[in-house]
């Protein structure tokens, strides 16, 4: 190195309070991805001695405590980064200050929704400690009061601001998901590989409850079906490909059998989203067969098993058994083939056309949401004119009643009754964070509560069945507002992201997963936590792409 050099690298030395901020910055990134890979792989397989008797309860506790516990020690870091930080631009002769701090529209209502958490809190009459819980950690054994949903923010704030992306990392949970949707499929046909207490229909792998663990897969499922459907691991890394098809496939097989119907809505919808995603592009195109083909095996793998051993399954209902034990697997698999034979021909000759796979698409979207109108009327006119539909006014899915809909009927009566209860400040802030149950069972409402507990017996009902419909009863319209500003609009820009960025699409597709199933759905530990982080995820790659698009230096993670 020539002497002009070395002198030049010399002036080129970092002040020592640039250098402290380096140190410090590096701990933050070691912290911060310790923590991503107890979320993401220790959360999921974490089990203990009493197996399922006390599952729910065990993982929020354990959420709680490894999320406080991070908390303890990041925060203090991350403030005195900030203070380094704020110290540098006031310096004079220091380089690379950073730029100014930037709020992302998707920010803004998550700013909005813990305003409107917090607002809740303090407005709640249930704040003191009852015999069914309180608002701060919310209803006993489920506990997602005031602590968890300031934990869920943070974990976003923490992510997109402190992660550096690795994706590496993304395959280590990818690994995970695998481990605990393999035991999903096994633990449905009554194979245990792990001995768990109080095992049945109704709890399944690792997770627990059905609900819970559909939840969890479906979110997780779509964002890897996102990465493959994108082209990652293609060539020179075929390995990664066919490892990613390979859980893809598990995933499949696991969603299509877990027994809860909203996951099989939501893959459904996913379906055509990644159809609408793929029209216009023949490789795209090609994958959606692709995926579509792999879907059909999983299926028809499992008629198989159902057909050898009928009585190995250990819980079905109507969807599951319309994919894995009915002639539609069949004329899936036809369907898929045809399609990927009629693009593979049109790029080998030089001839795809985009137009006609538009128009199919616009034809099955239009002809599904005509179906949809058509069944809402159907649904209306015989809720109110019983037995004016014909013959189909004996099946139970065109009653609105009580048991419409797995008994949605009936969480979401009393969820809206629990908002048209509140006088306004009530509608604006919420009855409190996790407080529906306690509102219900407090007795505030006789008819309300006489209603719930002629249905539920002595179950606790904890919410509406309907993520958004909770959400607005526990924190109002403001925390609504928030909420689904917060999803919606991570939803659209990640996904537009997605075009130059893999992991910044599949963060928004998971998202998408996550929100479809949650109509049906509700707020838990295990995929409450993973979407929160994957919210951070894809805005942490937003940012990393900005920073990159402005050549910045890059050390402005916390801007």
């Amino acid at each position: 190195m020539s002497p002009a050099k070395r002198k030049r690298d010399k002036g080129a030395k970092p002040a020592p309070i640039e250098r402290l901020c380096e140190i410090i910055r590096d701990l933050l990134d070691i912290l911060v991805s310790l923590y991503m890979m107890v979320l993401t792989i220790v959360l999921p397989l974490y089990t203990t001695d009493t197996g399922y008797r006390h599952m729910g309860t065990e993982k929020c506790m354990f959420f709680r405590s490894a999320s406080l516990t991070a908390c303890k020690v990041i925060l203090p870091l991350a403030a005195i980064y900030l203070l380094c930080r704020l110290i540098c631009r006031f310096l004079p002769g220091i380089k690379g200050k950073g730029k100014r701090p930037i709020l992302s529209v998707t920010d803004v209502f998550a700013i909005v929704y813990l305003a409107a958490v917090v607002c809740s809190y303090l407005h709640t009459s249930f704040r003191e400690e009852t015999e069914w819980g309180d608002t701060f950690y919310g209803v006993s054994g489920w506990y997602l009061g005031l602590l968890t949903q300031l934990l869920f923010l943070g974990i976003y704030f923490m992510f997109s601001r402190l992660w550096q992306r690795r994706d590496w990392m993304m395959g280590l949970w990818a690994l995970a998901a695998a481990v605990v949707m393999l035991l999903g499929y096994l633990n449905r046909f009554g194979v245990y590989p792990l001995e768990m207490q109080a095992a049945g229909p109704q709890y399944i792998s690792t997770i627990g409850n059905i609900n819970w663990y559909c939840g969890y897969i479906v979110t997780l499922v779509s964002a890897i079906a996102y990465y493959l459907w994108k082209g990652c691991g293609g060539s020179g890394k075929k390995w990664i490909h066919m490892a990613g098809v390979f859980i893809l496939g598990i995933g499949l097989a696991s969603l299509v059998t877990q027994g809860s119907s909203s996951g099989i809505v939501a893959l459904l919808i996913l379906t055509g989203v990644f159809y609408l995603l793929s029209m216009r592009d023949a490789g795209k195109m090609q994958r959606f067969w692709e995926g579509c083909i792999l879907l059909s095996g999983v299926c028809l793998l499992t008629w198989v098993i159902r057909r050898i051993w009928p009585q190995a399954i250990t819980y079905s209902e109507s969807t599951t058994d319309l994919l894995t034990l009915s002639p539609l697997p069949f004329i899936m698999m036809g369907c898929s083939l045809l399609g990927w034979f009629l693009v593979c021909r049109s790029r080998w000759a030089g001839r795809f056309r985009p137009r006609s796979w538009c128009l199919l698409g616009i034809a099955a979207w239009s002809a599904a949401g005509a179906a949809v109108v058509v069944f809402a009327v159907l649904l209306a006119v015989n809720t109110v004119h019983p037995g004016s539909i014909g013959a189909l006014s004996q099946l139970g899915a065109f009653t609105f009643d009580a048991s419409w809909g797995s008994n949605r009927g009936i969480t979401w009566t009393a969820g809206l009754t629990c908002f048209m209860d509140q006088n306004m400040l009530g509608k604006l802030v919420g009855v409190g964070p996790d407080a529906m149950a306690l509102y219900i069972h407090s007795g505030v409402n006789p008819a309300l509560k006489q209603m719930v507990e002629e249905y539920f017996g002595r179950l606790m009902l904890t919410n509406a069945h309907n993520e958004w419909l909770t959400v607005l009863i526990d924190e109002g319209l403001l925390g609504a507002a928030g909420y689904i500003g917060l999803m919606v609009t991570a939803i659209g820009r990640y996904l537009k992201a997605g075009r130059e960025d893999s992991l910044a699409g599949a963060a928004g597709m998971g998202i998408l997963a996550y929100t479809v199933n949650n109509i049906f759905s509700f707020q838990q530990v295990m995929s409450t936590s993973a979407v929160f982080l994957i919210l951070g995820i894809g805005e942490a790659c937003l940012r990393s792409n900005l920073r990159n698009a402005r050549g910045s230096s890059g050390d402005g993670n916390l801007s």
